[in-house]
């Protein structure tokens, strides 16, 4: 569920720097604006304290998601592809299964009502660790989000999206498969090489102050080696902390990174086999085609009692994601089950798991990704512990570690994940040099930090964002007819933002007076569909007034007439003339409330019917209301000053009540009346 600010979350209040300014624009940016943004900063700089603070004091609906189960774990929220339902295989911008043709996409993403209503509650997705997220999947949320939220002329449907990470640090993980895949479509897998970013690209606020690191030489030196700037002194000065022997002190512990996974468990097996008792090897099974390279885990895992584990995969009941970290508490060699005892106290029971080994192919006739599935591993989900990759490190903060660099780095941003996981260069030890080919870094990456803190950008987003506000009001104001009000309001945003030049802004425009061209011509529509029916009904109110009429003329039964005019009134309520016959045969019936009730019931309909106060005059002159029936035909008059028969029973009454002088008139009237016509 979209999340809001809550006694447990008051912890992120305090911990913010007041005083950073690029942190203030962050706020104001998600406060007072729509505008998408990506928060970034090198390692240390309270990325993480200024999303919890956000997360704390945002009036905003919101849910957090990671790329990973430790991130998401990290961060209190849920992985990108569990929320999203996304497939692991590349996902093309023009992917059939996000079309709307045939309900394709609704096919293939089941979402439930509840999860539907969510995605339209959402004011803010925030992505954290998106340095990690392909452009592929950026791409897919845009489309999901426009399509389930009905505004899919909106980037990511209308919602602000904030996009938490260091691009310096851990890229990507592409195979070989995707990647021949997304390079049809992307020219790198980063975030920000979207479409949907490409587009409309988001504000990029970094983050400069370091708070981690307090040495100012060690700061700078990350700083060079994090943008690919590294000097040989700062090689230097590196690799004065290599001690190829060192060895921690038994009450310390302290964790190695490693870049190759295979390094990680040497050293692991190594700590294994300290600990007292006996080993439990775990043998996994292979069906068909898996690379020993592609192992989650051993095929052959080898455990003890006290052993430190970490989960390689996400439980389907939720009690761990990829990334937990347990003690081995126990083994059940009758269920074939281990207990793990985690951080959290919780002893929980695992069985195995099975992974699939899938080969992804773009099929360019049906124009889509297929999958097969080459081969199938099943093994326990756990991994020794005294060691991990850099990778799995990232979000991380040391003490003390030992880093070691003997096989090299081969990805952009591990040397520099890995220095930066350590508070100082007195807490490191480096198991062997730095090499300056050991630091990598993308040159798109350093072109996209090249507009990061443009000040300009920033006020212009807040900028808009209010004169969007007064536009908005304009709008409204509009609508309500409040012309001379709704120019005012867009005067005062045009002079706030004036947005006129901006393509974009008029796409924008044009778009919200197209919704209005076509509400009003849907609102035309409608009325007049519903003139139709109303028609409709009224043509079967008359064939029911008429058989009424025979129910009198034909067969002299007045109740079944009053059956008709009923079922004539069911069809059109505001069939007049069905209500003055249904008010004259009850007058018939001598029920004179009925009668007047429904004769004044279509008067209040119809004002200026001539015949339904005729006969209101006729039902009241009946029941000897002689003056309420004067009335009633003086009024008759008003509409019809050439009815003989009205003109009679106006002289017919005054006589009766003694109105001489206007029964003469009436005379006169009808004397000219028949010299005109002739009639009698």
């Amino acid at each position: 569920m979209p999340r809001r600010k809550t006694k447990k979350r008051e912890e992120g209040l305090s911990a913010i720097d007041l005083a950073n300014e690029e942190m203030g624009y962050v706020l104001s940016l998600i406060e007072r604006t729509d505008q998408s943004l990506f928060l970034t900063g090198k390692a240390g700089t309270g990325k993480s304290t200024l999303l919890r603070h956000i997360c704390a004091t945002t009036h905003k609906k919101f849910v957090v998601l990671a790329p990973t189960g430790l991130a998401a774990l990290n961060v209190g929220g849920q992985t990108l592809h569990s929320f999203f339902k996304l497939p692991l295989r590349p996902i093309p911008p023009n992917d059939p299964d996000l079309s709307t043709r045939d309900r394709r996409v609704f096919d293939v993403f089941r979402y439930t009502n509840e999860h539907k209503k969510l995605l339209r509650s959402l004011d803010l997705i925030i992505i954290d660790e998106v340095s990690m997220v392909r452009a592929d999947v950026i791409d897919a949320i845009d489309k999901l989000l426009g399509i389930y939220r009905g505004r899919q002329e909106r980037p990511f449907g209308g919602v602000q999206m904030l996009f938490v990470g260091d691009l310096y640090q851990l890229e990507p993980v592409v195979t070989a498969d995707d990647a021949d895949i997304l390079k049809r479509f992307y020219p790198n897998p980063f975030f920000f090489s979207s479409e949907a970013l490409r587009a409309t690209p988001p504000v990029t606020v970094e983050l400069t102050k370091v708070y981690r690191q307090t040495e100012q030489a060690f700061v700078q030196i990350l700083d060079r080696i994090r943008s690919g700037r590294l000097t040989e002194q700062d090689l230097q000065d590196i690799n004065k902390c290599v001690n190829r022997h060192y060895e921690p002190p038994k009450d310390e512990p302290v964790i190695t990174l490693a870049t190759k996974r295979r390094h990680v468990s040497y050293i692991n097996e190594q700590q294994l086999e300290q600990l007292q008792g006996d080993p439990i090897t775990l043998y996994g099974t292979i069906e068909g085609d898996f690379p020993s390279s592609s192992l989650p885990t051993e095929e052959e895992l080898t455990l003890k009692q006290d052993a430190q584990v970490i989960f390689v995969s996400n439980d389907k009941d939720r009690r761990w994601v990829n990334g937990t970290l347990g003690i081995v508490a126990g083994f059940d060699q009758e269920s074939e089950t281990i207990d793990v005892c985690l951080s959290t106290g919780e002893v929980v029971t695992v069985e195995p798991c099975i992974w699939d080994n899938k080969r992804f192919s773009y099929n360019e006739q049906a124009n889509k990704v297929e999958e097969e599935v080459l081969g199938r591993f099943v093994q326990y989900p756990l991994k020794l512990a005294w060691a991990i990759t850099v990778h799995k490190s990232q979000g991380l903060t040391f003490d003390r570690v030992i880093i070691d660099f003997s096989e090299g780095t081969f990805a952009g941003g591990q040397a520099y994940v890995a220095l930066s996981r350590c508070r100082s260069l007195e807490g490191m030890v480096l198991r062997a040099p730095l090499a300056g080919r050991d630091v990598i870094v993308r040159r798109e990456i350093i072109d996209f930090y090249s507009r990061a803190n443009d000040l300009e950008i920033i006020n212009g987003s807040l900028l808009r964002a209010e004169a969007e506000r007064e536009y908005a009001q304009a709008l409204r104001l509009w609508n309500a007819r409040h012309y001379t009000e709704a120019i005012g309001a867009f005067s005062q945003a045009l002079a706030r933002k004036n947005e006129l030049d901006d393509p974009l802004f008029r796409r924008l425009l044009v778009s919200k007076l197209f919704e209005m061209e076509y509400a009003r011509r849907r609102e035309e529509e409608l009325r007049r569909e519903l003139a139709e029916q109303r028609e409709v009904m009224r043509r079967l109110a008359k064939e029911y007034v008429l058989m009424g009429n025979d129910c009198i003329t034909e067969a002299h039964d007045a109740h079944a007439a009053i059956r008709c005019y009923d079922k004539a009134l069911t069809l059109y309520p505001d069939y007049v003339e069905a209500l003055v016959r249904k008010g004259k045969t009850l007058a018939g019936l001598n029920e004179i409330t009925a009668s007047l009730s429904t004769l004044n019931q279509a008067i209040a309909i119809a004002p200026m019917d001539f015949t339904a106060r005729f006969t209101l005059g006729q039902v009241l002159e009946k029941f000897a209301y002689y003056e309420e029936a004067l009335d009633a035909y003086r009024q008759a008059d008003g509409l019809n000053s050439q009815s003989r028969s009205l003109l009679k029973r106006l002289i017919a009454l005054c006589e009766e009540l003694d109105e001489e002088d206007e029964a003469n008139l009436y005379r006169i009237r009808l004397r000219k009346h028949r010299d005109q016509t002739g009639h009698k």
